[in-house]
Order: structure tokens, then sequence, then C-alpha cells
């Protein structure tokens, strides 16, 4: 048996070497097919791990509180997120901490240097609420957050980008028109939450932010926050958690027990779940197109394998005529139609390798991972392509007659 899968092995290496160009072209198909199959899963793999571990930075026990950016119609005055309903959260036993989260964006002038700066107006709950490490200096404090203090704690690259190798620390910078004396310097923490990345931004406390600068989506509202973070103690129990802080804010809203909360309660958890989910479709929606390649490349093997059954129906109607059965045909051409797959799925992986391999060292912006799982895919591919669309030109041949095929010219 093994005598004669590699006689037909060899035979196949035979026709196939003897029109390289036409094999090479033909299985320019599957490599490129191959290829884009497995940088495509590395490329998807590695986003969905990058979009993992940098949820996971904030844990799954932190909740927003907001509202709606789709209020119900039937909300006739919906009323803001203010400090009013942070003070009465902090009171509830299963919540750590509850921040103000007051985001915008300033320019920032120190020197000759100016830049733009994204700055959180918040107060002193947001360092229980992140674990975010001082580099040197120290944060904010409730008095200087009650006294409207114009103060403020620096990420490192935010501080990078202004002061050079400085020490930024009691240096004053101005931030729309108003000086801003810098008392803390974060450690780089790669940790960012809700669109706010604290390296490259700035922290002062949310009165000076909001009454002093108008920061906020509702500038108009001295009291309206944008949202608030909150850090829950026991993830085991953040349901309860979540309906206590419900509850909460409906009596602070006022909110008849009947009528729709005006207000909404995100779960960071939930968040990371989407994301998984969106990578994981991200994943398949690359395989899909790779699949596609290796389909194209797979129509292009039968085409050229009908053509070389064609083009030797002579050599099939010998063999027929000394003793070759229909099934001995039908096995020497499925076998080089998998072998020309195999060949080029072979080349395809290395290719493939490669170019995720030199994407992954290149590019920060672009996450890559490969697996040993998509390269045997890819490989187990390619050969079933060779199977699929080698069969009917397989098929075909077998059905030859001896007579016919000697006639053939």
């Amino acid at each position: 048996m093994l005598d004669m899968l590699y006689s037909i092995f060899r035979l196949s290496l035979k026709a196939i070497s003897a029109n390289k160009m036409r094999a090479a072209l033909t299985s320019l198909g599957i490599v490129i097919g191959v290829a884009a199959v497995i940088t495509m899963l590395a490329v998807g793999s590695g986003t969905q791990k990058s979009m993992e571990e940098r949820f996971s930075r904030f844990g799954t026990n932190i909740l927003y509180l907001r509202q709606p950016w789709d209020l119900d119609e039937s909300i006739s005055s919906p009323k803001d997120v203010t400090m009013t309903d942070v003070l009465a959260i902090r009171k509830l036993p299963g919540v750590e901490a509850a921040a103000p989260y007051i985001n915008s964006g300033f320019e920032v002038k120190y020197g000759y240097t100016s830049t733009s700066l994204d700055v959180l107006a918040t107060d002193t709950d947001i360092f229980k609420t992140y674990d975010w490490e001082l580099e040197s200096g120290r944060y904010f404090n409730e008095k200087e957050v009650d006294s409207y203090a114009q103060v403020m704690v620096l990420g490192a690259t935010a501080a990078q980008t202004i002061f050079n190798d400085m020490d930024p620390l009691d240096r004053t910078v101005v931030l729309e028109n108003i000086p801003f004396k810098v008392v803390g310097l974060m450690k780089k923490s790669g940790q960012g939450g809700m669109g706010f990345d604290m390296d490259e931004g700035a922290l002062i406390p949310y009165t000076t932010g909001k009454v002093k600068m108008n920061a906020g989506w509702n500038s108009t509202d001295r009291r309206a926050l944008d949202r608030v973070i909150i850090r829950v103690k026991d993830f085991n129990t953040i349901e309860d958690t979540k309906l206590d802080i419900m509850n909460t804010v409906r009596n602070t809203h006022r909110i008849h027990p009947l009528a729709a909360d005006d207000f909404q309660l995100d779960d960071f958890a939930s968040f990371v779940e989407e994301a998984k989910s969106a990578s994981k479709t991200m994943g398949i929606l690359l395989g899909v197109i790779g699949a596609v390649s290796l389909l194209v490349g797979g129509i292009g093997v039968m085409n050229i394998m009908l053509v070389s059954v064609t083009e030797r129906t002579r050599e099939i109607g010998i063999r027929m005529a000394i003793g070759a059965t229909s099934a001995d045909i039908r096995l020497q051409f499925l076998a080089e139609a998998v072998t020309l797959s195999c060949i080029g799925g072979l080349i395809g992986v290395v290719l493939g390798v490669g170019v995720s391999l030199f994407v992954g060292a290149h590019s920060t912006s672009i996450p890559v991972q490969l697996s040993f799982f998509s390269i045997i895919l890819s490989v187990g591919f390619s050969a079933a392509t060779g199977v699929f669309f080698g069969f009917y030109p397989a098929y075909k041949a077998s059905k030859l007659t001896p007579i016919d095929a000697l006639r053939y010219e």
C-alpha cells in the first residue's frame, strides 16, 4: 500500500514538474489563500488578546453611571447626573469608591510649547477607583477640590510632551488661560477609561474644571457631570450593588415608582464581553476572507487539472490499455491535484508566517499572535481544496474508454 502511494506521489511530482510555470501559476492562488488565512487569523487573535489585556487592567468591578444617549420618550424632564448622586452612592455598603467624571480637551501652554491635552476633572475618589500610581509628587486633596484649586496631576507621556526631560513638579502650565500648578506626576500605566488615557492626560479638581472652565458635555449646568465612575467592593455581589445604586439614584432623581429611569448604569464586564464578541466576529470575518481566497485558488486548480486531462488523453488511453483501472486513473489525477494544493499550502504557510512575524515586529498598532492551530487549519484546508476541486477532473479522466482515449488527437 505504501509502495503504491509512493509511486503515485512520484508520478504526480513528475507530471507537475513537466509544466513548472503552469504549476507555479496554478498554486499561486492556494499560496495567497493560505498566507491570507494565517496572517488574518494571527492579526485577529492578536487583536482579541490585546483587547482582553487592555480591558482586564480596569477590572470587571467598575460601573459607569450616566444619562442615556437615547432617553425614553416618556421622560419629560430628565435630571442630569450630579454630585448629589455621587455622595448618595458612596454611602452604599457595596461601593468602594465613586468619582465624578468630566472629560474635556484643552490647549496647554508652557513656555514656547503649546499642545492639546485631554483633561479629566474629578475628585480624590478617582485614585481609589483606578489603580494609577504616582511617580513623584502627590495627588490633589479634598481641601483643594473644595477650594477650586488650580492644581494638576499629569500623565507620564503628557509630561514628556510638555516638559521634555525637565521635572514637571511645581511648574506652572496655562490651561485655557488659567494657570495650573503641577503637584503630581503619574507612572506610565497604559490604562485609560471610557476614552480617557491617563498617560496622555491630566487630572484636575472637578470643581475647578466645572466652574472655572465650563468643562463637560453640559456646559450650561454647573452641577452636571459627564458620568460617575464607581468601583464595587466585591465582584461576586455586583448585581446586588447595581440594584442598590439604581434604587439610590431613582430616589435622588425623585423618579415615580412606575416611571422609567432617566439614567443608565453600565457594567464594565458587559463591555469586556461585547469587545470579545466583536473581536471574535472580526476574526471569523478575516478567516472567511482567507477562505474565499482559497476557494478562488481551488477553482484555478480544477481548471488546470481539466486542461491536464484533455492534454493527456492519449496517456490515459495507453495506461488503460496496459491494465490500469478507472480507480487508478482517478487516484492519479486526484493525487496530482492534492500534491499541487499541498505544495502551494506549504509555500503559503512560510509566506503567511513570515508576513505575520514582519508585521508583529514592525507595527505597534497591529498586534499579531500566531497559532499552531491556524497553520494546521490552513494546510488541511489546502489539501481539502485539492481533493474537492480535483475530484471532478479525476472522475472525468477515469470515465474515458481506452479506445476513445487512444483515438483522441
